[in-house]
């Protein structure tokens, strides 16, 4: 593994070289880190039931230690195969930004971020896990930032915000774990003995501050405003892997710490929340980069649901249970980063040509982007769980481990199983309508904005090829579920039970039902095909078609008469006014035609951090006043706080 990590930092480190040849620093940074990501698709995929660890030698700080278990490979090779993409992606889109800033920065931040996420997994102790978070946090702060816009900083100090306090929740975790076990390295923390209330308080705070970077419910509100604000290959890594490297922390501690039922239970209640609420925000954008932001709350969300379940398996002693909702909970994870990268990827391309994020002002690119049109086509068939895409086969598991946990004995841990069954119902019906309004409004249709239109066309190969190594992702992991099944299984089992869940080409569950993704493929081919063939035999169609306006009632027609993105949702946001708080604004012209917009807000930011930050700005105001310039003043302070400091250690 340590070939992977150098492979990344001699990106970083050529690309910075190359600083004065801004366009070369990019492709060279770009193909290295293309090449490392390759590399490490197959290493880690090769190793995956494996363990494998190297030292830097015990005499540096802290004993700078790093290992892989099966876990660890399999966080690994999500990582690199998302980064794979991006960076191929990133070879001919960063030239973007080469007004914006250095591409050779740019190159190499990106390799620095990707080396940081595969050291945060591989990390053996709490010192080099801090550092290389920290690091990871960092560096996607400054890659965010290449936007240089009102909008990016304004995220990003949001981000780190509340990036921060989440690493000091992590932080705290992690010490009070150290110190019931008597070491900070990793390897002693399953042997420490504890009581049921400081492994709660252990719990709790590694739950909050992992599920803060994570953007699971209520701490999601950063995870809108920084991963559309950053470059799309970027987002397409925050989204698709980052906020996973979180989840990684959050299944280790549960494998760490003696789990109690209701741990799980508040995870599938988290989980059933983030999903629901991120599906409902995402209807209602417009900005379709913010839209796919909220999916990733939507989608946390459900790999929430089966980690839960995963959980609540290994404390009540259900093998099968908890063999089943891990195993859905890191198909998710898989699947998630695979068709979520490639709809940021789409997405990016549609910035890229259009050089707008506002979805009103568009319409028709499907004919002027082909291959875009279709990689996000395929992105929003996964996303939507659409067999026999990968998306679908997840959702499965983990509706059947739910089923399996609702049929077990408490009324309590039933009703939670059985109402979060119904919500992940709810929220597939909700984004089967986000992406059937976000790609007619894009890509269907008729073109909203002449100019827009005129200067659209398709990406540039690099680009395309990006996209098209994550659609192939999202094809082979819905098609060949029964074999990736039986990989995730044996990275289960090495920490729960285990379960045969393929069968030849099916896949199973532990309530009897099965499913075979090649034969719904080979019915759905045959039912696309068949209309063709039907009009064939019966001889239609033959003349060549006139190609005219759509009728509009006798008037002459107009790209305004089409549905956009706001009236798509209008009866959904009346009947959640409470929840959406609206913000309305038109104008009315004498001559011209009103002007409209309805955007949604996040209510859940005016409840829980507009008064926290309202505080502290008001508190950082009056505080300014003591820095007046007066050096006989500031000569007081530090003797009070001398005095202040030779008192507590008095008492202390």
């Amino acid at each position: 593994m340590i070939q992977v990590y150098l492979l990344f930092l001699a990106g970083c480190i050529i690309s910075m070289f190359l600083y004065k040849q801004n366009e070369t620093a990019a492709k060279v940074g770009f193909t290295i880190s293309a090449v490392a990501s390759f590399y490490g698709v197959i290493y880690f995929f090769t190793n995956l039931g494996s363990t494998s660890e190297f030292s830097l030698g015990n005499d540096f700080i802290f004993n700078p230690h790093f290992a892989l278990d099966p876990v660890g490979n399999f966080f690994s090779f999500v990582i690199c195969l998302v980064a794979f993409a991006s960076s191929v992606y990133a070879i001919q889109y960063s030239q973007e930004y080469a007004k914006k800033g250095s591409l050779a920065v740019m190159a190499a931040l990106f390799n620095l971020f990707i080396v940081s996420m595969l050291l945060v997994i591989s990390a053996a102790n709490v010192f080099w896990f801090m550092i290389f978070w920290e690091v990871m946090t960092v560096v996607s702060y400054f890659l965010i930032c290449f936007n240089d816009s009102k909008q990016s900083m304004k995220a990003t100090i949001i981000y780190m915000g509340i990036a921060h306090l989440g690493g000091a929740a992590i932080l705290s975790a992690f010490l009070l774990l150290a110190n019931q076990s008597g070491s900070l390295e990793f390897a002693s923390f399953a042997n420490a003995e504890l009581s049921p209330a400081m492994a709660t308080a252990i719990f709790l705070l590694a739950f909050v501050g992992f599920g803060s970077k994570a953007g699971m419910f209520p701490m999601h509100v950063w995870l809108p405003k920084a991963h559309p604000a950053a470059p799309s290959n970027v987002s397409a890594l925050m989204s698709g892997v980052m906020i996973k490297v979180a989840i990684f922390g959050i299944l280790k501690f549960c494998i760490w710490l003696p789990v109690m039922p209701w741990w799980g239970l508040l995870i599938i209640i988290i989980g059933a929340l983030s999903a629901l609420l991120g599906v409902l925000y995402a209807l209602t954008q417009h900005d379709y980069k913010a839209l796919l932001a909220y999916h990733s709350v939507e989608n946390i969300g459900i790999i929430l649901l089966g980690i839960g379940t995963g959980v609540y398996g290994m404390a009540t002693g259900s093998s099968t249970l908890a063999a089943v909702g891990f195993l859905g909970g890191l198909f998710h994870v898989l699947n998630h980063a695979t068709f979520k990268g490639l709809l940021f990827l789409g997405a990016g391309s549609v910035l890229y040509r259009t050089h707008t994020k506002d979805m009103e002002v568009l319409g028709g690119l499907a004919k002027k982007m082909p291959y875009t049109a279709f990689a996000f086509l395929v992105g929003s068939m996964a996303i939507t769980a659409i067999p026999p895409l990968n998306g679908f086969v997840s959702e499965w598991v983990t509706y059947q481990a739910m089923i399996q946990g609702a049929l077990g004995e408490g009324i309590g841990s039933r009703a939670v199983f059985t109402i979060s069954v119904v919500a992940l119902a709810l929220v597939g019906a909700l984004a089967i309508m986000c992406f059937v309004k976000v790609y007619s409004v894009i890509f269907g249709g008729t073109p909203r904005n002449q100019k827009i239109w005129d200067n659209a066309r398709e990406v540039p190969t690099s680009m395309i090829a990006g996209m098209f190594i994550l659609v192939a992702g999202c094809f082979a992991f819905g098609l060949g579920a029964n074999v990736v099944v039986e990989h995730i299984m044996s990275v289960v089992s090495s920490f729960a039970g285990n379960f045969s869940a393929a069968d030849g080409m099916l896949v199973k569950s532990p309530m009897g039902s099965i499913i075979s993704t090649p034969l719904i493929a080979f019915i759905l081919l045959g039912s696309l095909i068949m209309p063709f063939i039907t009009l064939y035999v019966v001889k239609a169609n033959r003349a060549k078609p006139r190609e005219t306006d759509p009728w509009a009632c006798g008037f002459k027609y107009s790209s305004r008469m089409q549905m956009t993105a706001a009236p798509f949702t209008g009866d959904l946001r009346k009947v959640l006014k409470w929840l959406y708080k609206p913000e309305i604004h038109h104008e009315e012209g004498y001559f011209g035609p009103v002007k409209y917009s309805n955007h949604a807000q996040d209510v859940w930011w005016n409840l829980l951090y507009a008064p926290v930050i309202n505080t502290i700005t008001k508190a950082s105001d009056k505080i300014e006043k003591m820095q007046n310039g007066n050096s006989n003043l500031y000569s007081l302070y530090i003797l009070v706080a001398l005095c202040l400091a030779l008192g507590i250690s008095q008492i202390l």
